[in-house]
């Protein structure tokens, strides 16, 4: 019961409210008591002033204490209210039929009070008494009214039980009230859990229903359809990366199993031995290539970025030594490698087996594609801050169309003369990740016919 969200809030809801109306409550009480008294006490006050002036001008008029008292006691009558005239010591000289047999006795401290302050008030065995002198300028005695507390109480225990009533009742409306709320407030999460679970890896193009883009579950919406984009388009990414892979495994393992068959059918020359088992290494070899290819790619999102060996390296000697390692595939085609850089050394925080990959990927993707009689030229130098290297050849060039995507896996501008050469589309995909694996950028420009310029900007550091 209490793992609903639901229910959860209408309690909390419910809780909070009734805390709100006790203490609301309880202040409303206690001023109300407050006031009842208050009002007692005025009533009781101006009761005794009337009655004291009333004897005063009977005591005047008669000159008799006694008849004066008489008069006053049957002129004035209160109802639930005891009237009694005292004299300065404060036995009684007269009082209402209705004080027969109650004995009220008027402590000297009121009695005193009431000298000094024109009236006073006490409480005396349950009765709320107001005592005022009979004359402020003659010791006559006193005028007092008293009253039962009960009248007060009786109010209270009646408002009392309002509050039992109406409290409860608020509690129970708020609670329906309030479960109804949370339950509408939380039925498009409902509706969206419900869509949640009919989505599968078959059916990750499906988004969720958003009501109302501007409120909170409606960004929540917003943000899990962003989520479902993009976990399609890494599960097509993986599809796609999987065909790739297993269409190019494909063709050097089908080489493999044929040469093997026609080598073993019968019994040849041991030239010819030599000839399918050249043919079998050198496929050997780019099947080595492609699954080392792959290795990294596959690790590159996670794995890699963590395992980089970040440590000073002299970026200029990365080079050379890379062009030197060019320089034995560019001489089998006749083909040029040159190199241009600035004179002072260049130190960059770096993983150098990957920086040295990322340049031979590049050097041997220029050589590849660059006729015989051509040139690769390999510059290095500081940019903006950055260390940039340049790997300009004269090769084929890119179609303005292919450029965008040379980068991507697998993707071959001239899918023939990719697979007659050796390639796998795997090599810039490398380089553009381990490129920014170093927070750097690079760009390509081509001209078919007339070959192609890959720009490298790395950010220098506090290592340099």
């Amino acid at each position: 019961m209490f793992d609903s969200v639901r229910t959860r809030l209408t309690l909390w809801y419910v809780a909070v409210l009734a805390v709100s109306l006790i203490v609301f409550a309880f202040l409303v009480y206690q001023g109300a008591a407050a006031i009842f008294y208050e009002r007692q006490d005025e009533s009781l006050r101006s009761t005794a002033q009337t009655v004291a002036s009333a004897y005063a001008e009977e005591l005047e008029e008669t000159k008799s204490t006694s008849i004066a008292g008489e008069v006053v006691m049957v002129e004035l009558v209160f109802p639930n209210r005891y009237v009694q005239v005292i004299d300065p010591s404060g036995r009684a000289i007269a009082s209402t039929r209705n004080l027969s047999g109650t004995v009220v006795t008027i402590p000297s401290s009121a009695l005193l009070q009431a000298r000094e302050r024109s009236s006073s008030l006490v409480t005396v065995n349950g009765l709320r008494i107001a005592v005022v002198p009979l004359s402020s300028d003659r010791e006559l005695g006193f005028a007092t009214v008293a009253e039962p507390l009960s009248v007060i109480e009786e109010g209270l225990r009646r408002l009392r039980r309002e509050f039992f009533v109406i409290v409860p009742g608020v509690l129970i409306l708020a609670s329906l009230g309030g479960y109804f709320l949370a339950r509408k407030s939380l039925l498009p999460i409902t509706s969206m859990n419900r869509q949640t679970k009919r989505i599968s890896a078959e059916s990750l193009s499906s988004r969720l229903d958003v009501t109302n883009s501007r409120d909170e579950l409606g960004h929540l919406a917003t943000t899990i359809n962003d989520l479902l984009t993009r976990l399609e388009n890494s599960f097509k990414d993986q599809q796609r990366f999987i065909a790739d892979a297993s269409h190019e495994l494909r063709t050097p393992l089908a080489v493999l199993r044929g040469e093997t068959e026609v080598a073993l059918s019968k019994t040849r020359t041991a030239d010819e031995y030599h000839e399918s088992l050249s043919l079998i290494n050198d496929e050997a070899e780019r099947l080595s290539r492609i699954v080392e290819d792959l290795f990294i790619l596959a690790s590159q999102p996670i794995d890699m970025p963590a395992k980089l060996i970040r440590r000073p390296l002299s970026l200029d000697q990365t080079v050379k030594d890379c062009v030197r390692a060019a320089q034995v595939l560019a001489s089998r085609k006749q083909v040029q490698v040159k190199t241009g850089n600035d004179s002072a050394s260049i130190v960059l925080n770096g993983d150098h087996e990957l920086l040295k990959r990322m340049i031979l990927n590049l050097l041997d993707n220029a050589v590849k594609y660059t006729p015989e009689s051509g040139e690769v030229f390999v510059g290095l130098a500081r940019q903006n801050g950055n260390a940039q290297i340049v790997v300009r050849d004269t090769g084929i060039g890119i179609p303005e169309a292919d450029q965008p995507y040379v980068f991507d896996r697998f993707y071959r501008v001239d899918k023939a003369r990719s697979r007659e050469l050796g390639g796998a589309g795997l090599g810039l995909s490398i380089v553009q990740w381990i490129v920014a694996a170093h927070e750097g950028k690079i760009t390509v420009q081509s001209t078919p016919g007339k070959g192609s310029i890959f720009t490298v900007d790395l950010p220098l550091n506090s290592a340099e």
